[in-house]
């Protein structure tokens, strides 16, 4: 049976309470989020990027900011997740990154859309190998599928995760791994597009979606668009109750730029706490700055900081009686 690479790592972070994380920080994060762009192909209705209200500028990583990050946790084997606020198949150097960073021992991941998954290079990332690769959809199936993502994507995607399946064969990696999110989809939904996918991957994960956070006046979208997205944030179903925080204890999430921010939730630069242009990666670790978010974050004063207040992290589904 194949595990997943990151498990003992998501184990640890997961853990104890965030009092107790505070009183006992490692000396350096245990993973990293890396932004190799973000910009993307899909206009999906649920984020900042694909509506068009991102403020900050956009871009990609360069191979001055990559690779003094790689020369700084290769010390500490610090696993790398490529994700965040942008589709990291569009960068040019995905290949050659990922080939460096397990070059080094590092453990990678590779979150995707899968708009550009060919034979050539699912060939790549097998060879390399890859750790993990998350597949992203919305929904449940073709309709909710495209009503979120805009664009009828869906089908092929099936398609892309059986073909990614069949050439990995009996390959220990990558660990494989399908993640979705709902807003009014029934239990029955849910249960069908498990069994859909469950044959081909290691796990599949269904969240709720949050969309509380899109500004409708702000997007750059078309009426009909604005139409569809004020529908889905009246169906919304996300329980909103802060979590204990899972991030400024155990990791830290680097912008295409070089900015360091302290939660990957930060599309447009809310929670910045460094610069590699300026600083290494331990110095911003150990910074006053994040230490005051840690602390903020440890009491559950969430609401004190704005990008916080609508932050709802839920991985998996809950039920409005289990988070009273």
């Amino acid at each position: 049976m194949r595990t997943n690479p990151f498990q003992k790592i998501y184990d640890i972070c997961n853990s104890g309470n965030s009092r107790e994380k505070l009183k006992n920080l490692p000396e350096f994060p245990r993973y990293m989020d890396i932004e190799l762009t973000n910009t993307c192909n899909f206009r999906c209705l649920m984020c900042p990027t694909g509506v068009m209200s991102q403020k900050r500028k956009t871009g990609f990583m360069s191979d001055e900011t990559f690779y003094k990050i790689l020369d700084e946790i290769k010390i500490y084997k610090t696993p790398l997740r490529f994700i965040l606020w942008g589709e990291p198949t569009l960068h040019p150097k995905l290949i050659d990154y990922l080939t460096a960073a397990k070059s080094h021992g590092i453990i990678s991941h590779l979150n995707t859309n899968a708009s550009r998954m060919d034979d050539d290079l699912i060939s790549k990332l097998l060879n390399i190998p890859l750790d993990s690769i998350k597949f992203s959809f919305q929904g449940v199936d073709k309709k909710s599928y495209l009503e979120m993502r805009n664009v009828d994507f869906y089908d092929e995607l099936i398609s892309v995760i059986k073909k990614f399946s069949a050439l990995r064969g009996e390959r220990e990696l990558p660990y494989m791994h399908v993640s979705t999110t709902i807003t009014y989809e029934s239990d029955e939904q849910v249960k069908r597009f498990r069994d859909d996918v469950s044959p081909y991957v290691e796990k599949v994960g269904v969240g709720r979606t949050v969309l509380s956070h899109i500004d409708i006046d702000k997007t750059k979208l078309k009426e009909d668009d604005k139409k569809t997205l004020l529908s889905l944030k009246e169906k919304e179903s996300v329980i909103k109750v802060h979590p204990e925080c899972p991030e400024v204890f155990d990791k830290l999430s680097i912008c295409w730029d070089g900015k360091v921010s302290a939660c990957c939730g930060d599309y447009d630069n809310m929670m910045i706490v460094g610069d590699l242009e300026k600083q290494t990666l331990k110095e911003i670790w150990s910074s006053d700055k994040l230490n005051r978010y840690r602390v903020i974050l440890a009491d559950m004063r969430h609401d004190e900081i704005e990008l916080c207040k609508e932050c709802y992290d839920q991985p998996d589904l809950k039920e409005p009686d289990r988070c009273s």
